[in-house]
């Protein structure tokens, strides 16, 4: 008799701490679903202000001064790369 009463004690305390276990890891488990839900939500106020930012403050393009005045090939500090894309650029802009 003693030995089943053993038995059922030893069962009931397996049962109590594998129950108790398996609460802790749920409740660990949605904790942290939690936290990424409210990272995300955090994440979307984050990229829809930017976009709001984007619509409410416009792009300001700076030409350079390359497009407005003259050339002057000979001089010993011309950027060419600039040169190009600006002609490139104006190309564009008369074609379309």
């Amino acid at each position: 008799m003693s030995t089943v009463n053993v038995l059922r004690y030893s069962a009931l305390g397996l049962g109590l701490f594998f129950g108790f276990r398996n609460d802790m890891i749920l409740k660990c488990n949605v904790k942290k679903k939690d936290e990424q839900a409210k990272y995300e939500e955090k994440l979307k106020l984050v990229d829809e202000a930017k976009k709001e930012y984007a619509k409410l403050q416009p792009v300001v393009v700076q030409k350079d001064l390359l497009t407005t005045t003259s050339v002057n090939l000979e001089d010993p500090n011309i950027d060419f790369e600039k040169v190009i894309l600006n002609a490139v650029e104006s190309l564009k802009e008369t074609s379309a």
